[in-house]
C-alpha cells in the first residue's frame, strides 16, 4: 500500500514553492507539501541551532530564509549559485568559518547538474574550497544527507516507516541511489539526466532496478508487487 510520496530536490535555487509551479507548467499533479527540498532542511538546521548564517544562495532561494537573523554571521549556508561563486563571496565565507565555532552548512555537496542539455557545477566543488580553506567539515543537509532521507520518508508516511518500506527513484547514482540504499531503502535508477553509462555498476549493493524513465519505474513497482494500491 502506498502510504504516501514526495518529489525530493536537492535544488537549492529556488524555493519549494517555485519548484512546485514548474511542475505543474508540467501537468505534474503537484500539491502543497508533497515538494521537499534540501533548502528547508538547511533553514531547519540553522532555526535548531539559533545560526545567524552569511548565505551564498541565489536571490530567489534567499526567500526560505526571509525571517532568518543574518547580522554578525556566525555560520554559512552554501547552495549553488552562480552569481555567488566568486573570489570576493567566497573569501567572506571563509572569514566567517574561521571563527572555531561557526559552521558550514551545505545544501547540498552535488558535483553537477544539466541544464539545457549542458553540465554545470552544483555547490559541491565550492563545498570542498571552502573545507580545504578553513579545516571545517560541511554539514551536508541535502542529498545524500542520511538525516535527509530519514526525514522525506517520515515527512511522507510517518515516523513509524521503515527504510526498506521506502522506494527512492531518481537519476543521480551517488546522491540519489547510494545515498537512499545506504539508509536501507530500495531504489530504482532511471537513465534520464544525470545518468551516465556504466552507473549502475558504481552502486554497492546493485539497484532493485534500472530502467529507461520514471513511467517504467512506476510500472515496474505496479508489476513485481513491490507497491501495491
Amino acid at each position: 500500500l502506498v502510504r504516501g510520496h514526495r518529489l525530493i530536490t536537492n535544488q537549492s535555487q529556488e524555493p519549494c514553492s517555485s519548484v512546485m509551479q514548474k511542475l505543474q507548467r508540467w501537468h505534474f499533479d503537484v500539491r502543497p507539501g508533497e515538494v521537499f527540498s534540501a533548502l528547508s532542511a538547511a533553514k531547519s538546521h540553522v532555526a535548531i541551532r539559533k545560526l545567524r548564517p552569511l548565505c551564498l544562495l541565489t536571490k530567489a532561494a534567499m526567500e526560505e530564509f526571509e525571517d532568518v537573523a543574518m547580522e554578525r554571521p556566525n555560520a554559512v549556508v552554501i547552495g549553488t549559485a552562480p552569481a555567488e561563486m566568486h573570489y570576493k563571496r567566497l573569501t567572506e565565507a571563509m572569514r566567517v568559518l574561521m571563527d572555531e565555532d561557526s559552521e558550514l552548512i551545505a545544501v547540498n555537496k552535488g558535483r553537477y547538474f544539466k541544464e539545457n542539455g549542458e553540465f554545470q557545477l552544483m555547490a559541491g566543488p565550492f563545498v570542498a574550497a571552502l573545507e580545504y580553506a578553513t579545516g571545517k567539515s560541511a554539514r551536508v543537509v541535502g542529498k545524500p544527507s542520511p538525516d535527509f532521507f530519514r526525514a522525506v520518508a517520515h515527512d511522507a508516511a510517518g515516523p513509524d516507516v521503515l527504510p526498506e518500506q521506502v522506494v527512492m527513484i531518481g537519476d543521480d547514482v551517488r546522491d540519489d541511489i547510494q545515498g537512499a540504499m545506504d539508509v536501507g531503502m530500495r531504489a530504482i535508477l532511471v537513465k534520464t539526466g544525470k545518468y551516465r553509462p556504466g552507473d549502475e555498476e558504481i552502486c554497492t549493493p546493485a539497484p532493485l532496478a534500472v530502467v529507461d524513465c520514471l513511467a517504467d519505474a512506476v510500472t515496474y513497482l505496479e508489476e513485481s508487487g513491490v507497491v501495491t494500491e
